[in-house]
């Protein structure tokens, strides 16, 4: 049982620095940097590190945020109503609505205007 443990933590490592050396040098490449590409490759941990460390995190400090803009409707929702209450499923009765009563009834032409 602790083998099984001991692997799973192995494999998911494996995984996790191939996931982030890939993601560095796939975005040295995007950048035209060959070197950073040798380096991030030939030395995947400590390279994809410096590579982050030196060049992209300077990246998202520049990056504006991706806050959306606050709007009317989103006041309104933030806040409830002190008349608001909340029901439970059971507590209100809903209406039945025949068929019949959905349809409006349209006007009829009227024979004078033909």
């Amino acid at each position: 049982m602790v083998g099984m443990i001991v692997t799973l933590i192995v494999y998911t490592a494996y995984i996790l620095i191939i996931s982030f050396t890939l993601w560095m040098a796939i975005d040295a490449a995007k950048q035209d940097r060959f070197w950073w590409v040798v380096i991030v490759v030939g030395v995947p941990i400590v390279g994809g590190s410096v590579y982050y460390l030196t060049e992209k995190k300077h990246e998202y400090a520049k990056a504006e945020s991706h806050h959306i803009h606050e709007s009317q409707t989103e006041r309104e929702h933030e806040v409830t109503p002190s008349d608001h209450h909340h029901h439970r499923k059971g507590d209100v009765a809903t209406p039945v609505i025949l068929a019949e009563e959905t349809h409006s009834k349209k006007e009829e032409p009227k024979e004078g205007n033909v």
